[in-house]
């Protein structure tokens, strides 16, 4: 069932998605039209050339196009909007109110999206009360429904008026409520709608943790820590989360929460709550406008700027990416962190010179460990395993520095990247040394798990402990196709072949064209005496293969079958990524996403 605010965001975007396929029919009818070309371009070139444009996410080539149009046509509502729209997309904010005022004043004085825009305008001027008006003007339904409450709260806030009975029924709307509350200094207020959001059953991480911050503000520590500890459950390496929960544990405020001290600041945050359900729903055109609007009313407010690169990154615009993170100002608290993902990008660009220059800037500049730490995983990402042992080693030595010659649980991570590192370079002693050092810190980590456990069963070592390792990372994910393959491949070790071949088959249709399971279910069938179906896994995984080594071991085993019982090691393909990255896994078996 979907909740209260999945409900509530879903208008809005219906409101914007209805506006764009007016807009698009209109257009559609004005392209069929034999009219006067621009510059080379026909009407419907120019508008087929902005759809194209739009679709691979180039709002600003998109809006260049129907500028075309707009010197050819007469200046319609339709035309209007729709460069309205794109001009904001593109962050041309100018232009794009330019073309609001012209809707309201000459086509639609309750246009919601122009009045929007407007308002936004008015906010940042500090004009409170012609943002006021422009938002009684607003037509409801649609658009506006998820928005128009707290626009209308703040513009009162913003005029000492206390007004929060529309915001009541989702999260979101409570949310707003409670920091209008603490604006206007109304602490009693705050702890009733604290109770209300508590049963409201609609919460997802990120509200559960701005609730904590609440009460967490409010003094009500032992409240603010049972918060902190559901939301770590799903957050567990989130370093932020940490730092409250330590906190509140002590009885203090964390620096971490951002209190909203102007309208501006409160405008922005809804816009960036609209954008980022939107976002969630992979309705990427209507979060980017959200997301500009809070970027303009705001720009302090980096949530928007983060929203829009990640937006752009899923559209693999990374240019877009790139320009929008370099916006972050040195002195803000999330430069490192936009620095940082700058980085990624670059590696993502095939540039991991670049990034690790950028990255060892950061580490001499703001003695970053961070930093350093990803230094580490791009040369394990390009196989430099004795460069990312170096990078981690040298991350090591600072986090001992700074905590009495030791590493705490925080950091348990550099264990595990450098354990990986270590054994893909066979020096095997130093990776289950911190491989396990990992796992004392994280014993019901799946893929810590898995990994210790696979790299014993290949070396033939502990595979009693290995399985029963491996059976408990099953448990904690099922349906993952390379911790079901080490399950099996640890019964094959374990010469239980007809226990193995179910655990393989299972991984073989979680991951049908993985080489290495494969392989894994090829060598169990030919043990159970399944020779035919053997070699035709034999050959799935020499087709789908790049290693020229594994390929070179098939081609012998479909050949001659398995001469003896020997078990050749397998190459693992792709290092595991830092845990900010995605959770699922996509690449080597053993590795942690």
């Amino acid at each position: 069932m979907k909740t209260v605010e999945e409900r509530q965001a879903e208008e809005p975007e219906a409101g914007m998605e209805a506006e764009m396929a007016k807009m698009d029919a209109a257009m559609d009818q004005a392209a069929k039209a034999p009219l006067p070309s621009y510059e080379g371009s026909s009407i419907s070139g120019s508008y087929l050339s902005g759809r194209f444009a739009q679709r691979h996410h180039d709002w600003k080539t998109a809006g260049k196009y129907i500028d075309y149009i707009l010197k050819d046509q007469p200046s319609t509502s339709i035309l209007l909007k729709r460069a309205m729209i794109l001009a904001l997309g593109a962050g041309d904010y100018d232009r794009a109110f330019q073309f609001a005022s012209e809707v309201v004043a000459d086509h639609d004085d309750s246009d919601s999206l122009s009045l929007i825009l407007l308002t936004t305008e008015n906010f940042r001027q500090k004009n409170y009360e012609q943002a006021s008006k422009h938002i009684d003007n607003m037509s409801a339904g649609g658009l506006s429904t998820f928005l128009l409450p707290v626009m209308k709260s703040w513009s009162d806030a913003a005029l000492g008026k206390y007004n929060v009975d529309e915001l009541q029924t989702n999260s979101i709307h409570l949310h707003h409520a409670m920091l209008i509350s603490h604006f206007l200094n109304k602490p009693s207020e705050m702890r009733s709608l604290l109770q209300k959001a508590l049963v409201t059953g609609d919460f997802n991480v990120e509200n559960i943790e701005r609730l904590g911050d609440i009460y967490a503000e409010l003094g009500e520590y032992e409240e603010a820590q049972k918060l902190y500890e559901q939301a770590r459950k799903v957050r567990q390496d989130s370093k932020d989360l940490s730092a409250k929960l330590e906190a509140v544990m002590n009885e203090e405020t964390s620096d971490l929460y951002i209190q909203v001290k102007t309208p501006e600041r409160g405008l922005a945050e809804a816009f960036f709550d609209m954008g980022r359900l939107l976002a969630q729903d992979y309705s990427d055109e209507s979060a980017r406008v959200f997301a500009r609007l809070g970027a303009r009313v705001d720009p302090s407010y980096l949530e928007n700027t983060f929203l829009l690169a990640n937006i752009s990154i899923r559209n693999e615009r990374l240019d877009d990416a790139l320009a929008l993170f370099e916006t972050v100002p040195e002195d803000s608290d999330q430069y490192l962190m936009a620095r940082r993902s700058m980085a990624e990008i670059l590696v993502e660009q095939d540039k991991p010179d670049e990034a690790i220059a950028q990255l060892e800037k950061l580490a001499s500049k703001f003695d970053d460990l961070e930093s350093i730490i990803q230094i580490g995983d791009i040369h394990r990402s390009e196989e430099n395993f004795p460069k990312a042992i170096q990078a981690y080693n040298r991350a090591a030595e600072q986090i001992k520095s700074a905590h009495g010659g030791s590493v705490p649980e925080e950091y348990w991570h550099l264990y595990y990247v450098r354990g990986m590192s270590y054994e893909q370079n066979d020096q095997w002693k130093n990776a289950e040394a911190d491989l396990e050092a990992a796992l004392d810190f994280q014993p019901e980590h799946p893929y810590v798990l898995n990994y210790l456990g696979y790299a014993w069963a290949d070396q033939g070592e502990n595979l009693e402990r290995a399985l029963d390792m491996i059976s408990k990372a099953v448990e904690l994910r099922p349906n993952d196709g390379y911790i079901t393959d080490s399950l099996g491949w640890v019964y094959y070790r374990m010469s239980r072949y007809e226990e193995a071949v179910p655990h393989l088959e299972q991984a073989v249709e979680l991951l049908p064209y993985d080489p290495v399971i494969n392989d894994h279910l090829g060598d169990a069938y030919w043990k159970v005496g399944r020779k035919l179906e053997a070699r035709f896994q034999w050959m799935r995984a020499k087709n789908h293969s790049e290693d020229e080594e594994l390929i070179l071991k098939l081609a012998d085993k479909l050949e001659n079958g398995m001469v003896d019982n020997s078990v050749v090691r397998e190459a693992k393909t792709s290092p595991a990524p830092s845990p900010s990255q995605s959770s699922e896994s996509t690449g080597d078996h053993t590795e942690m996403q």
